[in-house]
């Protein structure tokens, strides 16, 4: 089975030359769960990297799929429904307004937040904030879904809450996970960088 990821010796460094990921050989098969020990800056760095945003200053990335992201700071447009910064992520890919809104709405109500479709991210407490930014990141159905600390600053219900969410759509639709933070996922690796 090919890999939906694979990093050769990537790296990259920052402008003061402080390296912002570590040397990383990494390879993520189908339906894999990584974790990742390391600071969720430099996860960000490296989900950049991923995502096809930034180049790596050595090495190669191997992407064989597409890929979602959520950060612990979502990132939300204020002044955009939930729904409406849901869909955002099928805007380029040419889907229509209805499409791109239906879409959206079956994943946040696949997450249980259907609920909060209309409102503006500003109402939303912190765990539904995650779990809208979940459902941005998994609105272009990824293969595989990057998570950088998404547990950060949530009790222990919210995580709960979060983790359920992202089993249950990981069991439905079988993408990879790449996370870094605390153990909440069951990993069947984990990399220290």
């Amino acid at each position: 089975m090919e890999p939906i990821l694979t990093l050769q010796g990537i790296s990259a460094y920052g402008p003061d030359g402080r390296a912002l990921v570590p040397p990383t050989e990494l390879t993520v098969q189908p339906g894999e769960r990584v974790r990742i020990i390391m600071e969720p800056t430099r996860f960000e760095a490296l989900a950049r990297i991923v995502g096809g945003l930034t180049e790596p200053d050595n090495g190669e990335v191997i992407l064989n799929g597409t890929v979602g992201y959520m950060s612990p700071d979502a990132g939300f447009w204020e002044d955009m429904t939930v729904l409406d910064n849901t869909a955002l992520p099928l805007t380029s890919a040419g889907v229509s307004r209805y499409e791109r809104r239906d879409a959206a709405f079956d994943v946040l109500d696949s997450l249980g937040i259907g609920y909060a479709a209309h409102i503006y991210p500003q109402s939303l407490g912190l765990c539904e904030r995650r779990l809208a930014a979940l459902a941005r990141a998994l609105v272009k159905a990824p293969t595989i879904l990057l998570l950088a600390d998404p547990a950060s600053m949530l009790d222990e219900r919210e995580t709960g809450r979060l983790v359920s969410a992202v089993m249950a759509r990981w069991e439905a639709d079988k993408f990879a996970v790449l996370y870094c933070g605390s153990e909440i996922i069951p990993a069947d690796q984990t990399i220290v960088l």
